[in-house]
């Protein structure tokens, strides 16, 4: 069979770090990727050898789990932990007897998968089906999913059956953790890469249908189907009348068609080279970044554990049971799901040290779990450690230093965006250096960081605090405006030493004086201050051309007659400004606004940006106001403030 050229090919799958999840084939326009025992490979020449959209969605590159969860959890993500974010956690089983009879562990799952299609919330199913032989298909009645129902233990390109969903709107997809990168990827694509989908050879464009519900199961281990097969046939089994698999603490059991049992160890399968090569440098088995995770671990037996992860997970968990299609309990032990995860992050840890000593290549894809890291030209990485936009003290720089000196090659950088960096740290020391950074109260932060002067607590031209609002802002939004690249920075004067108006959203706070003709008695103080020649003295007063005037407030505050008195003060705000490949100054959206006004406003212009924005990647904020037309975009953001 000839073989052809193919970047995850000599990256992923001849490394050893292929999970068969499929979303490769899914993305290639073209089709040319298909799966063999050994995992994919091209069928035919690509023209761009794998430098597509396949390399684009491959989790074992990098998952960019830290820019994904984001999209998840609300804009309210957390720092990874053993068993991920969620809600709450809750063990639940179906109420309908056939499912029970056929499914996994109390078939909740396929209880809550039923509920979807039954109400019509979901068109179809991406699934496995068939025991036997497992493969991925498209569920799109409730009989087919009673097919489908209970694990099978193979590894399976679930992702590929997108392709055969095309013609859906709404879908579920059920998978390993594996699976879940996998779709979490193909889903947000637009938002982590600066293109879309890749358009095929002769126009062809792909059409996905909605991901509405993410389903992910817990994983210790998966099998190579020929090795499995080849195994269960030396112990007496014929694999293609398997009816029902399950794993229970150290064995895997198999009920075939006829009722009768095996029991395999799997220490036995392992040493059998059974187990996928991918899996076994695999670190979820929880299925993290699922809207809802489920297995057996944690509940009693005839239960399925739920982790309900997202408030959409939640509202189907309770609607499904409000329907009488589940019912649940708070019965669950956490502490043995706990174990289960820590076990298969042991042998994460066994095997990467394993590979390492053997000289293997490893690609660190898991750094990306982390916010604020990111791989650097030498193969290492750099930790971004998030400031108060800018502002730190010495104890905190002290700590940065000594881990930097400790995990990284002993270099900081300092940012234009007013985080520190600390560089070259290796792949094997990244989660290290992220667990310490953590224990000592630090936190890293990647992109939709608020930048910000020193201010008025520091800066004697300042014309108000800045960092507090810096903060605010940057709890509120970092995570919103992460995926489109969108950059705020507020200056305390219009000084704008942070460059504010060269944002895509800049803050830049002004006074508007006036004369108390009164008290002015024509000295000329006003005008010698002003920097902008707004201020003239005219018949022995004092007067102000507000087309020049800025509103420093330098005029106030030097006049010695108290006869410049201020107006009004507050936040210019200027939109669709950037300072990159193509640089722009901002426009004026509206003037001396108060603090407290500000949340809204960025929450319509991001809305608004959100409903206009067609190039993921390509468009700033001012490429779809110019789009858009300037007056249109500016009309609706105060429409909507």
């Amino acid at each position: 069979m000839e073989e052809y050229e193919w970047f995850l090919r000599s990256a992923v799958v001849d490394a050893g770090l292929c999970t068969f999840c499929g979303a490769c084939a899914a993305v290639c326009p073209n089709d040319r990727i298909e799966f063999r025992e050994d995992g994919p490979a091209l069928k035919e020449e690509c023209l761009r050898k794998g430098e597509g959209a396949c390399k684009d969605v491959c989790q074992r590159l990098m998952t960019f789990a830290a820019k994904i969860a984001p999209n998840i959890f609300g804009f309210k993500a957390k720092p990874p932990t053993l068993l991920g974010q969620y809600e709450s956690i809750v063990s639940a089983r179906a109420k309908d007897p056939e499912i029970r009879d056929v499914a996994q562990n109390g078939g909740a799952v396929t209880a809550l998968l039923a509920y979807c299609l039954d109400n019509g919330i979901v068109d179809g199913v991406i699934a496995t089906s068939n025991f036997g032989k497992p493969m991925s298909r498209v569920v799109r009645s409730r009989e087919e999913l009673i097919e489908t129902a209970g694990s099978k233990y193979a590894s399976v390109p679930v992702l590929y059956a997108l392709k055969d969903a095309q013609e859906l709107r709404n879908v579920a997809v059920v998978g390993l953790p594996c699976h879940v990168y996998g779709v979490r990827k193909i889903q947000f694509f637009p938002g982590l890469t600066a293109h879309g989908y890749e358009i095929g050879e002769k126009g062809e464009r792909l059409k996905f249908p909605n991901i509405a519900y993410v389903i992910g199961l817990f994983c210790a281990e998966n099998f190579n189907y020929e090795k499995l097969k080849n195994f269960a046939a030396s112990k007496g089994l014929d694999i293609k009348n398997a009816r029902r698999a399950e794993i229970h603490l150290d064995e895997l059991i198999v009920t075939t068609k006829e009722g009768r049992t095996y029991e395999f160890n799997l220490n036995e399968l392992w040493n059998a080279g059974c187990v996928q090569e991918g899996c076994v440098i695999c670190r979820d088995a929880v299925s993290k970044l699922a809207d809802i995770s489920a297995g057996y671990t944690g509940s009693k037996k005839g239960w399925t554990t739920l982790i309900l992860r997202t408030a959409k997970g939640v509202e189907l968990v309770d609607a499904a049971e409000n329907a009488g299609y589940i019912e649940k309990t708070n019965d669950v032990d956490i502490h043995r799901i706990e174990e289960f995860a820590n076990l298969k992050m042991q042998r994460f840890n066994w095997e990467l040290k394993r590979r390492l000593d053997a000289g293997r290549k490893v690609n660190f894809y898991w750094a990306s779990d982390y916010p604020g890291v990111v791989g650097e030209a030498k193969g290492t990485f750099f930790v971004k450690i998030k400031t108060n936009s800018g502002l730190t003290d010495a104890e905190t720089l002290s700590k940065v230093a000594e881990i930097a000196k400790k995990y990284g090659d002993g270099t900081i950088e300092v940012t234009t965006r007013q985080s520190i960096e600390i560089q070259g740290v290796s792949g094997t020391n990244v989660d290290k250096i992220m667990a310490e950074i953590y224990e000592s109260g630090l936190a890293t932060i990647g992109m939709g960081y608020v930048s910000a002067c020193v201010g008025s607590d520091y800066c004697s031209e300042g014309l108000i605090e800045t960092k507090k609002l810096a903060g605010e802002l940057t709890k509120l939004f970092a995570q919103r405006l992460t995926p489109h690249k969108v950059k705020v920075g507020i200056a305390a004067c219009p000084n704008d030493c942070v460059r504010a108006k060269r944002h895509d959203i800049g803050l830049v706070y002004q006074v508007r004086p006036e004369v108390d003709i009164e008290k002015c008695n024509g000295c000329g103080r006003c005008a010698e201050l002003c920097r902008v020649d707004a201020i003239s003295i005219e018949f022995g007063k004092a007067e102000i051309d507000y087309d020049r005037c800025v509103g420093c407030g330098w005029c106030i505050r030097g006049c010695p007659n108290e006869a410049m008195i201020e107006a009004e003060r507050g936040y210019s705000v200027w939109i669709g400004g950037n300072d990159a490949r193509r640089p722009a100054d901002g426009i004026l959206l509206k003037s001396f606004c108060k603090p407290e006004e500000i949340p809204a406003i960025i929450d319509a212009v991001a809305q608004t940006l959100l409903k206009y924005k067609k190039k993921p990647g390509r468009e700033r904020l001012g490429n779809v106001m110019r789009r858009v037309g300037e007056g249109k975009f500016i009309k609706e953001v105060l429409d909507a403030v």
